[in-house]
């Protein structure tokens, strides 16, 4: 069933959610901001064509990938946590009708759109995200 609420935040670039009281840590500095943003629904069953092991940080509000070993760099500090959190599933390849472009970051763990003016901030690198190694992700929005 897929969860709506999801936004992008224009500061950092990264996916995360907005069903909450808070507005997360951005790795940009302050909150995430969803100005701008669309609302996108993130399935919590894997089908065709979908990679599961997306998570929810209820540190940071921010989407990041838990199937690698590592937590990752989350941006209020060590890394991320998947406590509390459904197992999403992203797209990938990209699908026809969805909105591409979006990455995995292979030093964070994070998700970002990489169609935009800015790469936005890595809370790993202090600086850019770099996306090498990702696949093209796509996202449905309602």
């Amino acid at each position: 069933m897929p969860q709506s609420n999801w936004r992008w935040c224009n500061n950092c670039q990264s996916l995360w959610f907005a069903g909450h009281s808070t507005q997360g840590v951005c790795p940009a500095g302050g909150s995430h901001i969803q100005s701008g943003s669309g609302d996108y629904s993130l399935d919590t069953s894997a089908g065709a064509n979908e990679q599961s092991d997306w998570r929810w940080c209820s540190k940071c509000e921010s989407l990041w990938f838990a199937g690698n070993a590592t937590q990752g760099h989350c941006p209020a500090g060590g890394g991320h946590t998947k406590q509390g959190s459904g197992d999403y599933s992203l797209h990938l390849p990209a699908i026809s009708g969805q909105q591409s472009n979006w990455r995995w970051r292979m030093h964070c763990q994070g998700f970002f759109f990489n169609g935009s003016h800015t790469t936005g901030s890595c809370p790993a690198l202090k600086g850019r995200h770099n996306y090498t190694g990702s696949g093209d992700y796509s996202l449905a929005q309602v």
